[in-house]
């Protein structure tokens, strides 16, 4: 049996009058996967990411300026000529839910 988590991430979503996404962090591989969860929000949906513990670095990475920030930065090419894109995403409240609050890094705490 769950704890609870996804339902809880239900019910504040029902409160703030929000809608729900819903995703884990094993199903968010590559920071496009990310990017595009993120690009499909609307102003004021809730963002909930269970087993946020799994999510690797590098995603984690893209995560921290579009909770800051609402922004969205992306590096298009490599080498000297890449090129840095920042795209405004709409205000969006993040839940995450973990089991395993050890495996978080910091910023996430």
């Amino acid at each position: 049996p769950g704890l609870g988590k996804t339902t809880l991430a239900y019910i504040i979503a029902v409160e703030m009058g929000a809608n729900i996404k819903n995703t884990s962090g094993p199903a968010i591989e590559r920071t496009g996967d990310l990017a595009a969860i993120l690009t499909n929000l609307r102003s004021q949906d809730v963002l909930f990411i269970d087993e946020i513990h799994r999510l690797n670095r590098a995603i984690e990475e893209i995560l921290y300026p579009a909770m800051e920030d609402f922004a969205l930065n992306i590096i298009i090419g490599k080498g000297p000529g890449a090129k840095s894109l920042r795209l405004n995403l709409p205000q969006f409240t993040l839940i995450g839910a973990t089991t395993r609050f050890a495996l978080l890094s910091p910023p996430l705490r």
